[in-house]
């Protein structure tokens, strides 16, 4: 009779043991979550972001017990931003490494390919900080974004700043790409509803020589020149605003941010630098919630230095998000970590995530954090917008 009952015990953990395997994520003392992003091309310092962001937000959790009582393990794909290598390594992550969900991205583009794959497999994909509205506009049960997106950045920080700051003529560049070309059609139909006059030329994301396309900015004689181009391009733009001197006179804003924190952007622009604006979620001195205090002192306790890009705290949260969703979910199964998504409501460094459950449009799905309007002035940061985080006024 005992060994009859201990048989059962034996059958029933294994029956068990098996359920648990043939849920993705799942593999010895580990949960993986699979993260997608760019460590070699132009925005190669978009991955060592991510990278940052993972390290502390994995300290993090794995020292508060884990996942489901089990270590969190990230696995990385290197998407160098291209839409076909995105797709691959994304499936790789989903169909080799067997993980529960995937977290990142920044080029819109290779999100788009992404979110294909996610909506075919049945993966949970949560975009951190590629922008294009449709990602999310899609309306797939398996995509969110804890991240910008063009018509929020648009109409909730660059329109409403440049009525803040009353320019009255503006020129709109924007990179061949789908967040290039996206978030500026977004910006020229706020402006034209704004009666704000504009102008608009699209560039190449890679291009190095802006020379002629600054005569034609120059020639229009703009208060502000909104730069939506992503990479090294734009620190040539900004260096060659400033040989023609279109800058000082028209305030640069690069309309992606990081950019213009990257550690190559004061060696490839000099002084040219000087008054750039650019737009963040990131500032020393605006921290919404003590998490973003707890990040800015566990960045410079492991890396030695300031946290610059803010993706590195993107990707912390994009963690964050994920770990939560999963133990409330108590599984690693597609639909439950669904559906613990759409009921989030988690404090992280950025505020209060919650993702909107509303279909028809790109807020699907969607938590989209307060963003800055940040200029630098002598080389350190002041936050312009909005007036309640300022700590300072625009300089030219």
């Amino acid at each position: 009779m005992m060994k009859k009952l201990t048989l059962g015990f034996c059958g029933f953990f294994l029956a068990l043991g098996l359920i648990f395997m043939a849920h993705p994520g799942f593999c010895g003392d580990v949960i993986k979550v699979g993260v997608v992003g760019p460590r070699t091309g132009t925005a190669a310092a978009t991955g060592k972001a991510f990278d940052e962001g993972i390290k502390l937000a994995t300290d993090y959790i794995n020292g508060k017990g884990g996942v489901l009582g089990k270590k969190l393990q990230i696995v990385f794909e290197d998407t160098a931003g291209a839409p076909d290598k995105a797709a691959s390594g994304f499936e790789r992550l989903v169909t080799r490494d067997k993980v529960a969900m995937v977290l990142g991205e920044s080029h819109s583009s290779a999100a788009l390919a992404e979110i294909e794959v996610a909506n075919r497999l049945k993966v949970p994909f949560i975009v951190a900080e590629a922008w294009a509205d449709p990602i999310t506009a899609k309306n797939y049960k398996f995509v969110f974004r804890a991240g910008p997106s063009n018509s929020g950045v648009v109409n909730h920080t660059i329109a409403k700043w440049v009525a803040f700051e009353k320019f009255k003529k503006v020129y709109i560049v924007a990179e061949n790409t789908d967040w290039g070309l996206g978030i500026a059609a977004l910006t020229k139909k706020a402006l034209d509803k704004a009666g704000v006059k504009n102008e608009s030329l699209v560039t190449e994301r890679k291009g190095q020589d802006h020379y002629t396309e600054l005569a034609k900015i120059k020639a229009f004689d703009p208060d502000v020149i909104l730069a939506f181009v992503y990479g090294t391009g734009l620190h040539y733009f900004v260096a060659q605003a400033g040989e023609m001197k279109v800058t000082p006179k028209a305030i640069i804003l690069d309309g992606a941010g990081p950019p213009s924190l990257w550690p190559n952007f004061w060696k490839n622009v000099g002084d040219y630098g000087n008054l750039e604006c650019f737009v963040s979620s990131m500032h020393e001195k605006v921290e919404l919630t003590k998490l973003a205090t707890y990040f800015r002192e566990a960045y410079v306790k492991e890396f030695g230095k300031k946290p610059t890009d803010y993706k590195s705290r993107s990707m912390f949260d994009a963690v964050l998000i994920a770990a939560d969703a999963i133990n409330r979910a108590g599984s690693t199964d597609p639909d439950k970590i669904v559906k613990a998504l759409e009921e989030s409501n988690l404090l992280v460094t950025r505020g209060n995530v919650k993702f909107g459950t509303e279909k028809g449009g790109p807020s699907y799905h969607h938590w989209m954090p307060p963003m800055l309007v940040i200029q630098w002035q002598d080389k350190k940061q002041v936050v312009l917008y909005p007036p309640e985080g300022a700590t300072g006024k625009l300089m030219k």
